[in-house]
């Protein structure tokens, strides 16, 4: 390998770095006079991509027996081996901590290796979960965030049932959800199918069980008002409680600290298992930059390259990018993370070959919302609509999706595998 090469570095493994990464190689591998000139890298600390929108299927998976087997087959239905799809596009794949960006030298600092640097940086590190500084809802809650929470929480509700059911006695399990996103709202839809399994596994009553979700807006999912009465009037249907216009304000002594939006009134509620899905902030490594915004992220401009750093790019949760058209920020979700991957991956392309670059101009598809089961909303804005086709069209999603890093025929099988172990809520 050449000493000369620059590099290209990719800071994270998520749905835009790695669309960086397989447009940039594809190019680079059609062009042996830049493939000579430079060398593609992503840096990752796991050797994971997760495909987060089934993350909540994991956390709600049944198993009559929880056992290692289990828990590997439920892992390799959502993840994909970062070092797999390298080999496959033709780039460099660092398993590596970032522990410092010095945008101005040049360079990645990372725990393993020695000092990386750079020519072209992407910074596609993703989010962290935002707790708001209430360390006491931190320290008692569980985050949907990555595999391993997933996993903790499957395993944690399990223990709870079983621990009741050695107890012999007639608690009631109090459950709640903190924030009504979509990653709370299909969580919780999904959850009471796990939970009915558990309390005929375990014996246990179901009118002891309690399950709600708290919001402190009144709108579910914030995407209109005909998708928050579908959403309010399912939960009800599966006997989980919507509580809106409701702040959580702290967690003390196995209780949640309420508080009404409008009237201040206080109360407190019982509870087991508080999964918090209230909301996302920029990661921490992003302080690396002394010019971030007040959101703690990189500005970009229609490009998506960093307004005050040139040849650095900024996608996904990183970025704060304005819609051309409407001047609205663009949402921090996978599809328009994909379509950021890829204007990024061809502007750095044209700014090597000294071509224009083009702006990013985000396309909404729509939203498939799971409510449970096999049943779906679709919504791209007044058009709202549940049924078979919702479903249909998430399935032909799940296939696209695993056909961006492997062959079609094993992203269809990987599908249907996946469908036999999140089936059994249904």
């Amino acid at each position: 390998m050449s000493a000369t090469k620059k590099n290209i570095v990719i800071l994270g493994g998520g749905l835009c770095g790695l669309k960086v990464a397989i447009d940039l190689a594809k190019k680079m591998q059609k062009n042996p006079q830049k493939l000579a000139q430079y060398r593609l890298i992503v840096v990752n600390e796991t050797n994971v991509h997760v495909y987060h929108s089934d993350l909540y299927e994991i956390a709600s998976a049944y198993n009559e027996k929880i056992t290692q087997a289990c828990l590997t087959a439920m892992e390799d239905s959502v993840c994909i081996k970062i070092n797999d799809v390298a080999k496959k596009a033709g780039f460099t794949f660092y398993r590596d901590r970032i522990t410092k960006i010095d945008p101005d030298k040049k360079t990645i600092t990372l725990k393993k290796r020695k000092n990386l640097d750079f020519e072209y940086l992407v910074v596609a590190l993703g989010s962290v979960t935002n707790y708001y500084g209430d360390t006491s809802i931190e320290e008692h809650s569980f985050p949907l965030k990555e595999l391993t929470d997933a996993l903790t929480i499957n395993c944690h509700i399990d223990q709870l049932f079983r621990e009741r059911w050695e107890k012999k006695g007639k608690e009631k399990v109090s459950i709640a959800i903190g924030g009504g996103g979509a990653t709370g709202i299909e969580f919780s839809c999904e959850l009471i199918g796990f939970l009915n399994k558990l309390s005929k596994k375990y014996e246990f009553s179901k009118k002891d069980l309690d399950l709600c979700i708290i919001d402190g807006g009144y709108e579910f999912l914030k995407l209109g008002k005909k998708p928050n009465s579908i959403v309010k009037k399912r939960l009800r249907s599966l006997g989980i409680k919507p509580m809106q216009g409701t702040y959580i304000k702290g967690y003390e002594n196995g209780e949640l600290l309420l508080e009404d939006k409008k009237t201040k009134e206080k109360s407190a509620k019982k509870n087991d298992v508080l999964i918090w899905t209230g909301g996302i902030k920029a990661n921490p490594l992003l302080s690396s930059f002394e010019k971030i915004n007040k959101h703690g992220e990189l500005d970009v401009d229609p490009m998506l390259e960093c307004k005050e750093y040139r040849k650095i790019y900024a996608g996904g949760d990183n970025a704060t990018i304005m819609h051309p058209r409407t001047g609205e920020l663009v949402p921090k979700t996978g599809q328009f993370a994909a379509q950021e991957g890829k204007i990024i991956a061809s502007n750095i392309w044209a700014d090597i070959n000294q071509q224009y670059k083009k702006q990013f101009k985000p396309f909404l598809k729509g939203y498939l919302v799971p409510l449970g089961g096999k049943k779906y909303m679709f919504i791209r804005g007044k058009l709202v609509f549940t049924g078979i086709i919702p479903f249909l069209m998430k399935k032909v999603h799940d296939i696209m999706y695993f056909n961006w890093y492997m062959p079609l025929s094993t992203a269809v099988k990987r599908i249907f595998t996946k469908e036999k172990i999140f089936v059994q809520n249904d």
